[in-house]
């Protein structure tokens, strides 16, 4: 029994557990690292898009609020007549008695002159009809625009001091003419459904907020800060590049100096921002808490790294015992499960790269045997040998159908007498050239006698084989001759076999119809 120098089991052990001690610990470091970084990125990407999911949602919501409390306005609009315009009482009833629109909007409706003055509202209050409010925003873009409008917020006079925003729709006659302007107003203090949405939490302590294109804060968790300014131009960037058409998140700080995860998105129903603010110590606290737990980890596998590589390498010398065992049942072993897998610089990977060098030079040169026993050495094609043994696979297996193509080279034997066997093989190599290009890779194409070929076509009708021969015919006109004087013509048969049994009786019925054209081509050429 061969030993190993102690001394030698120590430098070998001590270098192998440096040498992948160092590799192992460097790469678990960067790939820690490189994980953290793509879990703080990853983890900033999703609740980015997760609170952009969040503001898509609520906007959505918010406009088909909007819409639905606008199409109620306008639906109501319609019962006014240019007679109960005039009548006072009688508008007072309409809009009195209709408790359905009354529940959207909480801040009084109103009917305005086309002149901007109150003709009504309700509820009512005394000694405010006739008042101008011609001055308010809302009527000017009424006026302007012809059609409903949604204004920016404002204080109220109907309950002094209040904020609001007034829905409104232009009343025509049955010329198109306008006769008066109908209004609604929402307060923005109370619980409707512009309000409810400022209880949202995003997670403790993130919050939706409301503002207009002029920056005024329409809704707010903090009410106080409802009709303020949300922030001075150059004071917030990103709410900045919002009034200017952004959407999306970003990392900002909110009014109180808080840094924020920010999003904004604009309402399709009116020209408001929707916002919402997520503060950074809440929304990247897992990332803190993971960064604390990959240092840990980090620590705690390099502890067992160390160990474990000192113990694997204390048994560095079992390499030999696996390697004799590979080499024992290597004739049991087929492909790359014939090379030993061991990689070092010392003496035994030295032999194992020259063993695994052996070993791959046998396997090329039985691969070359194997080759050049299945193929045709004059035209790279499968050869007679390998052409049966598919016959005899197929015959046996349930692949149907099975079609089978014999060709046959005309005028060989009168160019190999004119000419000589020289052009002779020229003019058999492009036809198999040919025969190869027309047919698929999972085809087998073979030469299966001096000027006659063989395919094999399992799965393919009869229908497409003679497709097949169609294309195969028209590339053969097509071509140049190869030889002067001898084009690339081939008599063709073909048989589809239906069951796997059957496929014997096809190979014969395909190479009787080779023949049967091969001999009506010469039956034309002697009538000629």
């Amino acid at each position: 029994m061969v030993s190993v120098e102690p001394s030698t089991r120590r430098s070998i052990t001590f270098r192998m557990t440096m040498a992948v001690c160092a590799f192992v610990i460097l790469f678990q470091s960067v790939l820690a690292t490189l994980a953290l970084l793509y879990f703080k990125s990853e983890f900033k990407r999703n609740i980015s898009a997760q609170q952009m999911t969040l503001l898509s949602v609520a906007s959505q919501d918010i406009d088909q609020k909007l819409r639905s409390a606008q199409k109620a306005l306008i639906a109501l609009s319609r019962e006014f007549t240019p007679q109960n315009v005039s009548d006072p009482k009688a508008a007072q009833w309409i809009l009195d008695h209709n408790p359905d629109t009354a529940s959207i909007f909480d801040n009084a409706l109103f009917l305005f002159s086309k002149e901007g003055r109150i003709i009504v509202e309700s509820p009512y209050i005394a000694n405010r009809r006739g008042r101008d409010i011609s001055f308010r925003d809302y009527y000017k873009q009424t006026i302007k625009s012809g059609k409903p409008v949604i204004s920016p917020p404002f204080f109220s006079t109907h309950t002094p001091g209040t904020p609001s925003v007034m829905f409104t729709v232009p009343i025509r006659d049955k010329a198109g003419h306008l006769i008066a302007i109908l209004g609604a107003g929402l307060n923005l203090l109370q619980n409707n459904f512009l309000g409810d949405m400022s209880r949202i939490r995003i997670a403790k302590t993130g919050y939706l907020y409301l503002i207009s294109h002029d920056r005024t804060m329409i809704m707010h968790p903090d009410k106080t800060r409802i009709m303020k300014i949300a922030a001075k131009p150059g004071e917030n960037t990103l709410l900045d590049k919002a009034i200017n058409g952004f959407e999306g998140t970003g990392e900002n700080t909110d009014s109180k100096g808080r840094h924020a995860l920010t999003s904004f998105k604009h309402l399709q129903a009116t020209d408001w921002i929707l916002g919402a603010n997520y503060p950074l110590n809440e929304a990247y606290e897992p990332i803190q808490r993971g960064e604390k737990y990959f240092a840990l980890a980090v620590v705690f596998c390099t502890a067992v790294i160390i160990f474990v590589v000192r113990f694997i390498m204390n048994q560095y010398t079992h390499t030999l015992v696996r390697f004799a065992d590979h080499v024992r049942h290597i004739t049991h072993k087929q492909g790359s499960a014939r090379l030993f897998q061991h990689d070092s610089k010392d003496e035994i990977g030295i032999l194992v790269q020259t063993f695994n060098a052996m070993v791959e030079h046998e396997d090329r040169k039985s691969e070359e045997l194997l080759h050049t026993s299945t193929h045709d050495s004059l035209t790279g094609l499968y050869n007679r040998s390998y052409f049966d043994a598919e016959m005899e696979r197929l015959s046996r297996g349930r692949q149907t159908p099975i079609s089978v193509v014999i060709a046959d080279i005309d005028l060989l034997k009168e160019c190999n007498d004119t000419i000589g066997h020289a052009a002779g093989d020229v003019l058999i190599r492009e036809t198999a050239a040919t025969l190869l290009e027309s047919f698929r890779a999972e085809d087998v194409v073979a030469r299966i006698g001096g000027d006659e070929f063989g395919v094999l076509l399992p799965g393919v009708d009869a229908e497409l084989v003679k497709q097949t021969l169609d294309r195969l015919r028209k590339a053969l006109l097509k071509s140049t001759p190869p030889v002067e004087n001898f084009p690339l013509s081939v008599s063709l048969g073909c048989a589809t076999a239906h069951t796997a049994e059957d496929l014997i009786d096809a190979f014969e019925q395909a190479d009787q119809r080779m023949y049967h054209e091969k001999r009506r081509k010469k039956v034309l050429a002697y009538g000629n």
